[in-house]
């Protein structure tokens, strides 16, 4: 599918390093990359030889948190307080092409420009970013407006949709489960078609939030062909 497809050349281009952000000073093309799983103590000692493990040995995205540093033309500054991939700032490329930024309340579009310094956002991002420091990779998804003490909605990819007796076990590609009630609503983005939970099948994407007792509550499912 296409958005797939735009996938693999987003993690292509971040693994050879073309990457032209503007960031003045902080990258140059054919930069080396790292994993994202690097540490910078790795980093700063040598890191890894930048080669990425076997096709299917490693995740499609992975997601880190943090709060906004600043906000430039086309990308953001994070401080990732994540645990997972490169401590402290990072550089999220966003590609109009390519990422998407919703609103972690609702699901819809939002502009980056919007996005203030010392807001708190969540971003999927691919395996691999670039040796610079701070290094930099291109966002797939950026979650921000959370509002206090509400749970953000997590950006699955799907492996398996199979129904059950009373609603759906839908199984994400990081390994993750989810129970889908099967009165739980379902909307499209950005379209007015019609969805039902029987859309979701292996390879869709989309946002899924959870409720109280531990159930997917609402689902938004995004186009195949994006």
């Amino acid at each position: 599918m296409m958005r797939t497809i735009k996938s693999k050349i987003v993690l292509a281009g971040c693994c050879v390093g073309v990457l032209a952000l503007g960031y003045s000073g902080l990258a140059q093309a054919q930069s080396p990359t790292i994993l994202a799983g690097t540490s910078r103590q790795e980093q700063e000692a040598g890191g890894p030889s930048g080669t990425l493990p076997e096709e299917g040995s490693i995740a499609d995205t992975i997601r880190i948190w943090g709060t906004v540093l600043g906000v430039e033309d086309g990308m953001l500054r994070i401080d990732n307080q994540s645990g997972t991939s490169f401590a402290g700032e990072i550089i999220l490329n966003i590609d109009p092409d390519y990422s998407r930024v919703v609103d972690g309340e609702n699901g819809y579009p939002v502009d980056l420009s919007s996005i203030q310094a010392g807001q708190f956002i969540y971003a999927y991002i691919g395996p691999a970013m670039t040796m610079s420091l701070p290094p930099m990779t291109t966002a797939e998804m950026v979650i921000c407006q959370i509002p206090e003490d509400f749970r953000a909605p997590d950006y699955v990819q799907v492996e398996s949709m199979e129904k059950a007796d009373d609603g759906w076990n839908l199984t994400a590609k990081d390994g993750t489960s989810y129970y889908v009630p099967s009165e739980c609503p379902i909307l499209p983005y950005l379209t007015r078609n019609m969805v039902r939970l029987e859309d979701v099948t292996k390879d869709s994407s989309c946002l899924v939030w959870m409720g109280d007792e531990g159930n997917v509550q609402k689902i938004v499912l995004f186009p195949e062909d994006m």
